[in-house]
């Protein structure tokens, strides 16, 4: 009687439908960062409370995680999604100057033992949003289009970012530009029209940054922070004695000492100091590099994408999660001037984490229908939506066509 085959653990995981690969590193981040808030949280009042309130909001990351995995991504190019989507960040968006300031910003809807950011929720808009309009645009041969494509994409951008900066919270609004560049880039947007956009963003970041005397203080402290050691340079001075004191291999977990009342915000826009600290310099870069896995994992599911809306969502998902990664790191070290901006999967705070793992949901579904359509099993997968299904197929012989020619 012949033996059954043993499946090894690499073919196992290769022959699943989605990408196991990418969902372990976002739980890995996930469970890691509950770990870290709380060792951050040492020095505050009651850090218990940091480590529950990260364990209910990572537990219901996770599920919204699984739940939006099992969405067709194609529902969300449907254009009463995506209006419906970007109506409601707008709204929440207004609705934040409604509630009394936060560390003298309105960045925050509260209500009583919950509050969320809905500048998360306007980065994932924005994502979905370009990804279905630059998808149609190219569809109709307008991708080069100025008027067309460029200018209208333009004004969304530009109303979420408006109603952001009020707040205001230009870090995040960064974040939108960014997003907004890479994912032309990769519809394929002519060089000349991204050259055209760049003078316009730099100039306008010039503007806001010259023109609000704390931002200006922050790039003063940013090219000489011992100028000024106690006052615009404290932050980034404690956040360098941290990084500096964990040496190669770091103190050890929970031996930090930059924590105890000297390390600004460690549980959320410093936690990257706490763990280069007590972590040192090996946790440090291996962090970096967990980082540098997820965005080649992310940006695979979008090559393999059976469309180019596939491939957008997932590029723009990607570059925004793993973008803000290394900028909030890059703060830590000095590198960049310092910007209030958390550090995905790790740093405290509810709202941000169920986004970005909601985010993740999006890539695994994703990275599942490039797997059916490479094996042939249909673009779509398991849908019970007949038209969803037509969608699907339409796009995918369009985005190999287009492929092939290109070979």
């Amino acid at each position: 009687m012949a033996k059954p085959e043993r499946k090894n653990l690499l073919r196992t995981v290769e022959e699943l439908r989605w990408d196991l690969w990418l969902a372990a590193t976002a739980i890995g981040l996930t469970l890691f960062g509950v770990i870290m808030v709380y060792s951050a949280s040492v020095g505050t009042r009651n850090p218990n409370a940091f480590l529950y309130g990260q364990i209910r909001w990572a537990a219901l990351g996770l599920i919204v995680m699984l739940i939006v995995r099992r969405i067709d991504y194609h529902r969300l190019g449907r254009p009463g999604f995506v209006y419906g989507f970007l109506g409601v960040c707008v709204l929440l968006l207004l609705l934040v100057f409604l509630f009394p300031k936060v560390n003298n910003a309105h960045r925050w809807i509260l209500f009583k033992g919950f509050s969320a950011q809905p500048s998360e929720l306007a980065k994932l808009a924005l994502v979905i949003f370009l990804a279905w309009f630059l998808s149609e645009r190219e569809r109709d041969g307008e991708l080069n289009n100025f008027w067309a494509t460029v200018a209208p994409a333009s004004v969304v951008m530009g109303l979420l970012s408006v109603l952001i900066l009020k707040e205001p919270d230009l870090g995040a609004t960064l974040m939108l530009g960014v997003v907004f560049l890479t994912m032309l880039f990769a519809a394929g947007a002519s060089m000349w029209r991204l050259y055209q956009l760049l003078p316009v963003l730099g100039a306008a970041l010039v503007y806001l940054v010259v023109k609000v005397v704390w931002r200006w203080d922050r790039v003063l402290a940013f090219i000489d922070p011992e100028r000024d050691p106690q006052g615009k340079g404290y932050q980034i001075l404690q956040s360098l004695i941290a990084v500096g004191s964990g040496g190669v291999n770091g103190l050890g977990f929970g031996q930090g000492r930059q924590k105890l009342l000297f390390l600004p915000e460690p549980q959320s826009d410093f936690i990257f100091s706490v763990i280069a600290e007590e972590l040192g310099l090996t946790g440090a870069t291996a962090l970096a590099l967990v980082f540098g896995f997820f965005l080649w994992r992310g940006l695979r599911a979008g090559f393999r994408a059976p469309d180019k809306l596939g491939m957008l969502i997932a590029v723009g998902l990607t570059t925004s999660i793993v973008i803000q990664a290394f900028f909030n790191m890059s703060v830590t070290l000095n590198l960049v001037p310092a910007k209030g901006i958390t550090l995905p999967f790790i740093s405290a705070g509810g709202s941000s984490l169920v986004a970005v793992l909601a985010a993740v949901g999006i890539l695994l579904n994703v990275s599942e229908q490039g797997v059916e359509a490479e094996r042939g099993d249909g673009a779509t997968g398991r849908q019970g939506d007949g038209a969803i299904r037509r969608q699907g197929d339409v796009a995918t012989g369009r985005w190999r066509d287009r492929e092939r020619g290109r070979k």
